[in-house]
């Protein structure tokens, strides 16, 4: 965990930075995000190709051709990117964070009753350092989804293999023809779960810009640079470097106040 900083505001609130995420973390969601999008537009392409052009064999004269390559290229990013915060979700570098994001009873609970502020602007909100429970349960549909595309994409991509070999064996035959009703059903799954993940990432955007905006814990820089800000008034339950209890209940001003002079003192000795 990196240094935090303490300053007084105008009303004498102290407000702290805070480390929620490695740099590395960062990197991967940017990955992530890049791919979703190149995915979308080159996986729109070719659900409705609109032109042709050039002449000679498919990869030399059609756009398709082109676009089935960057869409190949993003899946192999997004593939890369999802299983690795999956590892990193289970390691000190992400905080071990992977119970934040399974649909726990408490993590549903905390979803349901933040998911009726944001819709009523009613009820309490509190402030998490890493993920939200609304958030947790919005990244463990996504990561479901992904997967998804995932597996029918590559059941897209192979319907050529041959016969023979271990992957037509355990997915294309089993899976894509005799349980999703042949490619149409795999490619209808895999429409249906592009048109639910693109409405998810819209609506987590929108929730991004809508925080830091009336907010002040700064989520949109938060996962460029991988530190929030928190006014001591407003902090939820989380642990750091300020020794505040992994409980529901944020210590006391003192208590507070004596850490970051702890840590203050640490820093320039």
């Amino acid at each position: 965990m990196g240094p935090a900083d303490n300053t007084a505001t105008a009303n004498n609130d102290i407000y702290l930075v805070v480390r929620t995420r490695s740099i590395f973390a960062c990197l991967l969601h940017w990955i992530l995000f890049t791919s979703v999008v190149v995915l979308t537009l080159t996986g729109l392409y070719i659900g409705y190709p609109s032109y042709f052009y050039g002449q000679g064999e498919a990869w030399q004269a059609s756009t398709m051709a082109d676009i089935r390559t960057y869409h190949l290229y993003a899946a192999l990013a997004l593939t890369f990117s999802i299983f690795t915060r999956m590892y990193l979700a289970f390691t000190n570098s992400c905080n071990k964070d992977i119970k934040q994001f399974l649909p726990t009873p408490k993590n549903i609970i905390g979803a349901l009753r933040l998911a009726k502020f944001f819709i009523t602007f009613k009820g309490p909100h509190k402030h998490y350092r890493f993920v939200n429970p609304l958030g947790g349960i919005g990244i463990f549909t996504m990561s479901i989804l992904f997967l998804v595309q995932i597996f029918t994409g590559l059941a897209l991509y192979l319907p050529g293999a041959n016969p023979d070999s271990w992957w037509w064996a355990i997915w294309i035959q089993p899976v894509a023809e005799n349980l999703l009703g042949g490619l149409q059903g795999v490619r209808l799954i895999h429409h249906i779960a592009m048109y639910i993940l693109a409405a998810v990432v819209i609506i987590h955007v929108y929730m991004q810009i809508w925080k830091t905006s009336m907010y002040t814990e700064s989520d949109i820089s938060s996962i460029i640079s991988g530190y929030k800000i928190f006014p001591l008034s407003q902090i939820g339950h989380f642990d750091d470097v300020y020794g505040i209890r992994l409980d529901d209940a944020p210590p006391s001003k003192d208590e507070m106040e004596k850490e970051s002079e702890i840590t203050i003192e640490a820093r320039y000795k």
